[in-house]
């Protein structure tokens, strides 16, 4: 067993969530804001983990820990590790050090070439290296200094998250609305992942699922998928999309599309689900502050009807990961927060019980936020 440290996405807490979902037995242990770690077998096991999620950047390998460590000893560490090659590539990053000096790579260098050794330093932004470069030159050994409030860890980076790949399902899908969403491939992944947990296998429903990317990134995962959504465009396009995720990847075609109210949907030969993961209309992306109040209590009753219905469609302990609208607003010349928070207790009176915190996923720019709330269903 070696310890492994797991940088994390743009919005930690989602990440994080998403690893503990599927992984519980790992135990993870927050270091820093975008940092955790956790013991695992090998690297193998490490690959695979990046593999699974969509909401780790990287994952690196604890080689030294060095308590207080002055920066002369952790280039000494540095040169030490990088020393095993005649020939090596190597970057420098760093997290948690911001209130630190940088540590001089071509002093590093120079260490090396002192010792017979061609050494060529590949720099890019102190936090590390771009998953592009990673993927296109494999040669290069990206090490990493991690400063914790207790300790300074020199580490490895093992597995890099394959930005080609979610890169190739976002943009060269063949059907795409940019008015409907655009839920972005990792979000869905992580959001997938917090109903399905470790699982492998079980339908997924999503009930309005626009071009399908939460569809897409299920079957990735080995799921069978149904969709809905009454706009029959968007239908079509999910259609497209899931033949061509499954051509691209080998993918048996396990996936219905159907065109139906999300508030009146039943599903073919009364078939029921595991799971369910959606992001249902959220209202207009730039709402008019004054009207507000009263787009929420639309979107109050879209969302009661929905969750009404479903009842229906799922399995008793099927698992929900569901996205509500926040929004943040000036109204009447004060600050004011429009969620769908009070819709909680009406669906707990339906069978829906929250199974941890909502997790907020802000897009830059955006008005309306993603508010993810993950539920169990129980039968009442």
């Amino acid at each position: 067993m070696s310890t492994y440290l797991f940088q994390l996405g743009n919005t930690p807490e989602l990440s994080l969530a998403e690893l503990e979902t599927v992984y519980p037995q790992l135990n993870f242990v927050r270091l820093i804001t975008a940092v955790v770690s956790a013991e695992l077998q090998s690297d193998t096991q490490a690959e695979e983990i990046l593999n699974r999620v969509g909401g780790t950047i990287k994952i690196i390998k604890v080689l030294a820990e060095k308590p207080n460590a002055a920066a002369e000893d952790l280039s000494d560490t540095i040169v030490e590790l990088l020393s095993t090659e005649s020939k090596v590539q190597f970057a420098i990053s760093e997290l948690g050090r911001d209130h630190l000096p940088v540590i001089d790579a071509a002093e590093i260098k120079s260490l090396l070439q002192a010792q017979g050794i061609k050494a060529r330093y590949r720099e890019d932004s102190r936090y590390g290296l771009s998953a592009a470069i990673l993927l296109n030159n494999k040669k290069i050994r990206e090490l990493y200094v991690v400063q914790t409030p207790d300790i300074t860890l020199v580490a490895e980076t093992i597995a890099v998250q394959n930005i080609d790949d979610w890169t190739n399902r976002d943009r060269n899908k063949p059907y795409a609305d940019a008015k409907k969403g655009m839920l972005p491939p990792k979000v869905a992944r992580m959001m997938v992942n917090l109903a399905v947990g470790a699982s492998n296998e079980g339908v997924l429903l999503d009930p309005f699922c626009g071009s399908g990317t939460v569809l897409m990134e299920a079957m990735m995962l080995g799921f069978t998928v149904i969709g809905n959504d009454q706009d029959s465009a968007a239908v079509t396009g999910t259609q497209a999309n899931l033949a061509w995720l499954s051509n691209e990847y080998s993918l048996n075609q396990n996936f219905t599309v159907l065109a139906q109210d999300a508030t009146r949907l039943n599903l073919p030969q009364k078939q029921k689900v595991d799971y369910l993961v959606t992001e249902p209309f959220l209202g207009k992306p730039n709402p008019n502050p004054a009207k507000l109040p009263f787009i929420f209590t639309g979107l109050e009753r879209l969302y009661l009807g929905a969750f009404r219905q479903w009842v229906s469609l799922l399995k008793d302990e099927a698992s929900l990961a569901v996205v509500f609208p926040y929004v943040e607003a000036n109204f009447k010349g004060e600050k004011r927060v429009f969620s769908l928070e009070s819709l909680i207790d009406k669906l707990q009176k339906l069978g829906y019980t929250t199974t941890s915190q909502s997790i907020m996923y802000r897009r830059p720019g955006a008005v309306v936020q993603r508010q993810i709330y993950q539920f169990k269903f129980n039968q009442q």
